[in-house]
């Protein structure tokens, strides 16, 4: 039955009311704490098997991924002082040699260039017949190519060498081999008209052509304006004013191809010069005519 005291005990005075809304609040707080809580123990708990199902690399964004190398990235400066180093030891013995670096002493030269010294071994058979020497290189790592490989002793075309004709030691004028011999000993350069086309320098006029085979390394240039290029090799043909060169190296570093000269007949003048190839990762092609 309805009566007026009834209606008291259902009305809660304010004071109460405000208690209430308190404890209600500290509930509300503390149910929060506890959800934040427990999301990060998930978190942090569920990080080591993220981490093992995507690996992550160090470097900063953008960086290639292990094993991919950017495009053109420069090479190591050893690579590259083996290579050119290959490339002389090769002219000078008269077929391909095998080469390893057996010590690297680095040290620094001026204009941001690199230098490698030590001892080197090469030959044609096996390694406990290889030969030795001292070897000096210097990079320019600026512009990612060798300028100076040197080493002593020098190497031979003569004298006895593992392998001997066949795979380990070509005889002459075979792929790879040590040429011919009978070739006309000259140094002359001309004027005259001519290209030089690769990737890295574009398309280059070229105005004086030169053919010096007077050394252990027979070489032709071409230079136009404040641009030349010399590219070296092995003799491998030759009529007595032609050669055909199996290029080996080049003043800019690594290099591989065909050059064909031919000079007047008083060989005192350069009447062509006809070049293909590869340097480095980059293809190139070159001629030139008085």
């Amino acid at each position: 039955m309805y009566s007026a005291a009834s209606e008291r005990a259902a009305v809660e005075t304010p004071g109460e009311i405000i208690m209430l809304c308190n404890r209600w609040s500290r509930n509300v707080v503390r149910l929060v704490m506890l959800v934040a809580w427990g999301l990060t123990f998930t978190a942090i708990s569920g990080l080591p098997s993220l981490w093992a199902q995507n690996p992550q690399t160090q470097g900063p964004p953008g960086q290639y991924p292990p094993g991919q190398n950017p495009p053109n990235r420069p090479q190591p400066v050893a690579a590259q002082c083996q290579s050119a180093l290959g490339d002389r030891v090769s002219a000078d013995a008269g077929r391909r040699v095998t080469l390893s670096l057996d010590t690297q002493n680095a040290y620094s030269v001026a204009n941001g260039r690199q230098g490698l010294r030590g001892r080197l071994r090469y030959g044609t058979g096996g390694p406990n017949s290889w030969r030795t020497a001292i070897y000096d290189c210097v990079v320019s790592v600026r512009q990612n190519r060798v300028e100076r490989a040197t080493y002593s002793p020098r190497a031979s075309s003569g004298g006895s060498w593992p392998g001997g004709p066949g795979p380990g030691g070509p005889g002459p004028g075979g792929p790879g081999g040590p040429g011919t011999i009978n070739y006309p000993r000259v140094k002359v350069d001309t004027s005259g008209r001519g290209t030089f086309n690769s990737r890295s320098s574009g398309s280059i006029k070229i105005t004086r052509g030169f053919v010096d085979s007077t050394g252990p390394r027979p070489a032709v240039s071409l230079r136009g304006g404040n641009f030349m290029i010399t590219f070296f090799g092995v003799v491998e043909r030759s009529d007595g004013r032609g050669f055909t060169i199996r290029i080996t190296g080049s003043d800019r570093g690594n290099a591989h191809g065909t050059a064909q000269a031919r000079l007047n007949n008083d060989r005192n003048e350069v009447e062509l010069i006809n070049l293909s190839g590869r340097m480095g990762r980059d293809n190139f092609t070159g001629n030139f005519g008085r």
